[in-house]
């Protein structure tokens, strides 16, 4: 069973690990639309991050980080996977399949969440549907 709390961490991680994603491939992205997109996605996850850590400090929550480790490992993964090929559309692919997992994982807790608090549910719902309209715009790059 999981608690409001335990969502909100939960959140906080799966923004940070868009925005670190971003981060390590934009630098490979060549064509400028596709850089404004995924400008656009890290600002839309910054925001839902700072949200976040907002209510659980009104909250009184403790707060867990994206674990360094974590961060360090998405990026060998994603450096090693643009090393060959088209750029571009690999890019797009890998940003589908994060934010495929973000939603499994946003859903997935939105289910098992008792009674969630309903800031936290919106947030959730939130963070929901940037993943979905993420992948709709990474589709086009595909």
């Amino acid at each position: 069973m999981m608690n409001s709390q335990r969502v909100l961490n939960d959140i906080i991680k799966t923004s940070q690990m868009g925005i670190n994603g971003i981060n390590v491939v934009m630098p490979k992205a060549s064509r400028s639309a596709l850089r404004q997109a995924l400008k656009v996605q890290r600002r839309e996850y910054s925001d839902i991050e700072q949200q976040a850590k907002l209510l659980a400090q009104q909250k009184g929550y403790k707060i867990d980080q994206l674990k360094p480790i974590n961060r360090k490992m998405g990026a060998l993964m994603s450096k090693g996977q643009l090393m060959m090929g088209e750029p571009n559309s690999k890019i797009a692919g890998m940003m589908i399949q994060g934010n495929t997992r973000g939603m499994i994982l946003s859903l997935k807790n939105m289910h098992r969440c008792n009674n969630p608090d309903e800031q936290v549910a919106q947030l959730a719902q939130k963070l929901l549907e940037t993943e979905k309209n993420n992948i709709t715009t990474m589709q086009g790059f595909v």
